[in-house]
């Protein structure tokens, strides 16, 4: 074999190559990452903060403050709890996530608690630009199929197709992961049409030996409102009690 037909075969498997890694495996073992760092066996076992949320509407900026707690269960999926401590006129209300299809609202002023149905998640979360589905643990391998659009010296760029079987609202997103921690930086989602929906926004802190988001910004292109949320005081590994994961627990005053 002539030294040119080497050359013209090694640059014919290094593009074979180039191409399995931008649309095949590569891209689903990425995606499987962000879920284990974020979800899985690589985040915290538990996690408690307090929350500032700011819903900017026009020149209206509304502020809320919240406390939540998660719960990573390697065997289930994880649980959830955010409840307002001020304004007055929302302080009390909670949010109860015990799986995708098992998520709790509590009203104080009603002294009931009223069960998310799936056809009005994809409604707002008491006014901010953050729906119910928004706030679903999401597994992405589980739901979307993965392709790598471009890469650079710090970032992946995902994009993923929804899968037939999933109950997602976004038909795709466009995924944003930082190499380092394999935490996603940006998420940019879009209908069925085509069109983007919403872009998010999160930067990134080290919490003990995970990364966890600290601030997280939220944009509908839609109504051209954004609502950002700051975590603050971000304590892990607590042990939180499972009795914390209950409707009961969400009924009761912080």
């Amino acid at each position: 074999m002539t030294t040119k037909r080497i050359l013209n075969l090694c640059v014919f498997v290094l593009v074979l190559l180039a191409a399995f890694t931008l649309n095949g495996e590569n891209a689903e073992t990425i995606l499987k990452m962000v879920d284990e760092t974020n979800y899985g066996s690589k985040a915290p076992a538990d996690t408690e903060m307090t929350m500032v949320m700011k819903i900017h509407k026009g020149s209206s900026v509304k502020t809320r403050e919240l406390k939540a707690w998660t719960k990573n269960n390697s065997d289930a999926e994880d649980w959830r709890v955010m409840k307002f401590l001020s304004p007055a006129d929302v302080a009390g209300i909670g949010l109860l996530v015990k799986a995708e299809n098992q998520m709790y609202l509590y009203l104080p002023e009603f002294r009931r608690i009223r069960r998310i149905a799936s056809s009005t998640k994809k409604n707002s979360f008491q006014g901010s630009d953050f729906s119910y589905h928004d706030l679903d643990p999401v597994d992405f391998s589980g739901s979307y199929h993965a392709k790598l659009k471009a890469e650079d010296e710090k970032t992946w760029l995902l994009e993923l197709d929804r899968k037939e079987t999933a109950d997602r609202p976004y038909e795709k997103i466009l995924l944003t992961v930082d190499k380092t921690n394999y935490m996603f930086l940006m998420m940019e989602t879009y209908d069925k049409n085509g069109d983007i929906w919403k872009k998010m926004t999160n930067e990134i802190k080290a919490a003990g030996k995970y990364y966890v988001i600290c601030r997280t910004r939220i944009e509908d292109k839609k109504k051209g409102s954004h609502t950002t949320l700051e975590m603050k005081d971000i304590k892990v590994d607590q042990g939180i009690d499972n009795t914390v994961f209950t409707q009961r627990y969400l009924k009761r005053k912080e």
